[in-house]
């Protein structure tokens, strides 16, 4: 074996060793996870080399309010396909995209009361079609479905488009839009709030696949990284840093201040993750000292 190979299979268990170690030895373990849970499931992320931005060009940021002037003829537009190219790109991929063994992974380690909640950034649904229920909090909408600007009322669209253009909202009387959240909009406070209120929970937090770079959803995990650094006004008590651990296969702003880095890819990452806690938990339980076994679907990024 390659010495290089080795010792990179090595570090990459003893990592995983580590992180599934923080997991069992924490009382509230949140996820948060990104584009790179996404793109093995075929949908491409934004930036980077095959980003549809890269490859299109960087759209207008001001999608809200052009949303706002003129909802009939944001709708017609979508609907005739008369939008930019990266849109048409992105639509057909969530159309064909599948939650893929991470994803199953994560609903087993949410059920299993490993990681009591996730925040993902993603907007594909995939999460709740691989069985996530109420511990999952989609910062950033879910394309799937409809969204009132007003009240917020939701209602499932069953697919990415809908044929015709939609009514106003049958509750307050406003334009409804995609749930998923455009340029300038700001998220739905409702959703921040439930998101924060996890974070602050948290005393280990888990980011698979994020870049950590858009916020405000990345803000979280600095806060709950510098949670004790944090001021005590409005009856807030002092509380210690939560514990960070990271799964991505590239470096990323977030890795200095990781306490685990684990050097894989989301998918490959969640199920080795789901395996380690589960042996961890078992050895734990028997009174063995605790191990965690590799297998060739265990290794780390190139």
């Amino acid at each position: 074996m390659d010495p290089a190979t080795d010792f990179s299979t090595v570090q990459f268990t003893a990592e995983l060793h580590r992180a599934a170690r923080l997991i069992a030895d924490s009382d509230y373990v949140v996820a948060m996870t990104g584009a790179g849970m996404s793109v093995e499931s075929g949908i491409p992320p934004f930036r980077g080399t095959n980003g549809l931005w890269t490859k299109y060009g960087t759209p207008s940021m001001d999608g809200y309010r052009q949303f706002r002037a003129d909802p009939a003829g944001y709708w017609d537009r979508q609907i005739n396909e008369q939008i930019d190219e990266h849109i048409l790109e992105l639509r057909e991929s969530l159309r064909n995209a599948r939650p893929h063994a991470g994803h199953f992974a994560m609903v087993k380690l949410v059920e299993r009361g490993f990681i009591k909640s996730v925040i993902t950034q993603n907007i594909d649904g995939l999460d709740v079609r691989a069985g996530m229920g109420d511990s999952l909090i989609e910062i950033h909408g879910n394309r799937s479905r409809l969204r009132c600007i007003g009240c917020s009322k939701r209602t499932d669209l069953n697919d990415f488009v809908p044929l015709f253009v939609p009514d106003p909202c049958d509750e307050c009387g406003q334009p409804v839009k995609f749930d998923a959240v455009m340029f300038g909009e700001p998220i739905v406070p409702e959703v921040m709030a439930a998101a924060r209120e996890e974070i602050d929970r948290a005393d280990c937090v888990v980011a698979i696949g994020t870049s950590a770079t858009v916020r405000p959803a990345s803000g979280l995990l600095w806060v709950a990284r510098h949670r004790s650094k944090g001021d005590l006004k409005n009856g807030r008590t002092q509380r210690e840093d939560a514990k960070l651990i990271e799964i991505n296969p590239n470096p990323t702003k977030l890795s200095s201040i990781c306490d685990v880095v684990v050097r894989t890819t989301a998918k490959a990452g969640v199920t080795a993750l789901l395996d380690a806690v589960e042996q961890m938990r078992a050895a734990r339980r028997d009174g063995r000292r605790p191990s965690v076994s590799t297998s060739s679907r265990l290794e780390p990024s190139a």
